[in-house]
């Protein structure tokens, strides 16, 4: 089955940059090199809800699980347990800007660290750990995610990204093959992160004259993000949930474009997001914000990210065509328990389908269509939740030790 359904999962990598350069202190021989004399690495890769995880290792640590973001300048722990059990020395203290109204998170960074990526090693690396309970991955993919690391590695070789075949190339130099069906989009590096210029095309025809400059960003599971002053373009939105943040969930509008266009590809009505004020409130703080084109278009491509040739490298892949789908059901989930088998509803849009059912956050979902959802992942309650429009989903749900049955008719509310 084509997983178009994860672009219903609205997450939004909420650390983005950092006050103070992390790297200033680092000594000459810092950074990733490859330790064998290959031209590229191939790595496994989990990609769920649009984003890419990879595995890496730290000092002594087994294998930990990061989130490959193009917004992130210094490689990130979420899980500070994981820095106290291997002895990561706090060496001093750091401020992380991130998304939502609070904005500003003390944090702490253990530098000289070693980060192995199977055949590529970081040496002397930064690496910063957030509080305890401050922004937990593990619940919303259903396994263990440790962090996210970006800048740190993307600066040094380009990186292919294969959605489909769920695998990660990183190339030695900029001299890989650029095959004839694929296209180089030139990128600007602004503030260590990834532009490229787009034009977009309204529902009722307006059209804005100049190209925007967007933010490529892989820890953004979205099709599309657009400023507030571009809302006159949609006509017509729903509220929704876009991803969770440093003080809570990220919310706004989500609407249709009638098409997103850069260099020779043209999709037919994306789905673009309208984030609150309150997103933008620290966000590139040096460079205007205009928008984000997210993994909910990159995973419709095979991508390689080249920040040394400054350029975007796309080859259409078989999902390319699919409509852009919304949350049909209006619910979001995120799973908790030792293992990962309770569906907690976190989120239920006003006016959707789950809404009308009186579905409601804290509901656990203990039956789904009738198959034993214990032995189910979280992408398979929400591949069921977010079917197409017109199919029928019916749920179990456990409320306060009281049992309810729920049916609901999908449907397409924009």
């Amino acid at each position: 089955m084509l997983r178009s359904f994860v672009l219903a999962v609205f997450l939004i990598i909420s650390l983005k940059s950092f006050p103070i350069d992390t790297q200033e202190n680092a000594s000459a021989d810092s950074g990733f090199s490859f330790d064998i004399n290959y031209r590229s690495i191939k790595l496994p890769a989990e990609i769920r809800h649009n984003l890419v995880i990879i595995s890496m290792r730290i000092n002594n640590s087994p294998p930990l699980n990061f989130i490959l973001d193009t917004g992130v300048n210094t490689t990130i722990l979420t899980e500070p347990l994981i820095a106290n059990f291997f002895n990561f020395s706090i060496d001093q203290t750091v401020y992380v800007l991130g998304l939502g109204n609070e904005g500003i998170i003390e944090a702490g960074l253990s530098k000289n660290l070693t980060f192995n990526l199977d055949g590529i090693t970081g040496r002397n690396m930064n690496l910063v750990i957030l509080p305890e309970g401050l922004l937990s991955f593990s619940e919303i993919f259903g396994f263990p995610v440790h962090g996210i690391i970006g800048y740190d590695l993307l600066k040094e070789f380009p990186v292919m990204i294969n959605y489909q075949r769920n695998f990660v190339r990183i190339y030695r130099e900029p001299t890989y093959r650029v095959g004839w069906r694929s296209t180089s989009i030139p990128l600007n590096i602004i503030n260590n992160k990834p532009y490229i210029n787009v034009h977009v095309q309204g529902q009722q025809g307006q059209e804005i004259a100049d190209s925007l400059e967007l933010l490529v960003d892989l820890g953004a599971t979205n099709p599309l993000f657009l400023n507030q002053s571009y809302k006159s373009l949609v006509p017509e939105f729903i509220p929704a949930y876009l991803g969770k943040g440093l003080s809570g969930h990220l919310e706004g509008k989500l609407g249709r474009l009638e098409s997103l266009s850069f260099s020779d590809y043209t999709l037919d009505e994306p789905l673009v997001a309208f984030p609150q004020q309150e997103f933008l409130s620290v966000a590139n703080v040096k460079h205007e914000w205009q928008g984000i084109i997210g993994g909910g278009i990159l995973s419709r491509f095979r991508v390689i990210v080249d920040y040394q040739s400054e350029k975007l490298v796309l080859r259409k892949n078989r999902s390319f065509g699919d409509p852009f789908r919304s949350n049909t059901s209006g619910i979001e989930v995120i799973v908790g328990g030792h293992e990962f088998n309770n569906f907690i509803v976190s989120y239920v849009r006003e006016n959707s389908a789950g809404y009308e059912q009186n579905i409601m956050v804290g509901d656990t979902i203990i039956g789904i269509q009738d198959e034993n959802i214990q032995e189910m992942s979280v992408e398979d309650v929400i591949s069921i939740l977010n079917q197409a429009p017109g199919e029928t989903v019916e749920l179990e749900i456990l409320r306060s030790q009281n049992i309810y049955k729920k049916k609901l008719k999908l449907r397409e509310d924009i």
